[in-house]
């Protein structure tokens, strides 16, 4: 008796489902192949976007080397036509690079005016990076007053840029006569076991050369070539977006 109304319930179940399937099948169908498209969209897509950012990977480091045998026309051309296209990351990282290489061509102004544009950026590790580039762009010609604005945003104590800030304060302090107060703080950092072990060595290289030398004076730090700024421990090795 019981496989009888196992039957039946059997056969009122099937009886409903295609009378669902009926009214609905048409739109399961469709909303399968929505999934399915979409999915293979989003892969096909994903391929693409890994493809696109080898490639400009590529061409960055190839106007990289351009720069290293300074060959700065080509490598001006080859960074603006990155900035242009590539992805914000590599856009962005290539816009500092083409900053480099105008003062490295004496374009200051265009250098500075390309500068000032990327310390707005939100990204902390291209912001910073143009902020101190400026700052020892602007060194020799400007105000401490305006280095010191300029690079406030960078000197809290838990950020990774303020040595090399403090460094560029060192700088103007000591080409504005102000001797004793950049030995001193040269001397800050050489003693700040925080700092970069380069960046404490070369301070402390300048600090006892001062002293030692009254009338002398210690050259800038920051390169002047189209190089890449120097990057705190703490956030080398981000890759661009």
């Amino acid at each position: 008796m019981s496989d009888i109304f196992q039957e039946v319930e059997e056969d009122v179940r099937r009886e409903r489902y295609e009378k669902l399937w009926k009214q609905y099948g048409n739109y399961i169908i469709a909303l399968a192949v929505l999934i399915v498209a979409g999915v293979a969209a989003f892969q096909a897509w994903q391929r693409y976007d890994l493809s696109k950012r080898q490639s400009v990977s590529d061409q960055f480091q190839q106007a990289s080397q351009l720069v290293a045998s300074g060959n700065y026309v080509q490598a001006e051309t080859e960074f603006d036509r990155i900035a242009k296209t590539a992805p914000t990351g590599y856009s962005n990282l290539a816009k500092l690079r083409l900053a480099g290489i105008y003062l490295a061509e004496g374009k200051r102004d265009q250098s500075v005016a390309l500068l000032r544009e990327l310390t707005t950026l939100s990204d902390p590790l291209l912001s910073s990076a143009a902020r101190v580039r400026l700052a020892w762009t602007l060194a020799d010609a400007s105000p401490r007053a305006e280095i010191a604005t300029l690079l406030q945003p960078l000197m809290a104590n838990n950020n990774p840029w303020r040595f090399a800030a403090s460094e560029v304060i060192a700088y103007v302090d000591l080409k504005d006569g102000a001797r004793n107060q950049a030995i001193s703080e040269y001397q800050q950092i050489a003693q700040d076991t925080a700092a970069p072990a380069t960046l404490r060595q070369r301070a402390g290289g300048i600090a006892e050369f001062l002293k030692a030398n009254p009338q002398g004076s210690a050259p800038a730090q920051e390169p002047t070539s189209a190089s890449r700024p120097s990057t705190p421990p703490a956030v080398q090795g981000k890759k661009p977006q």
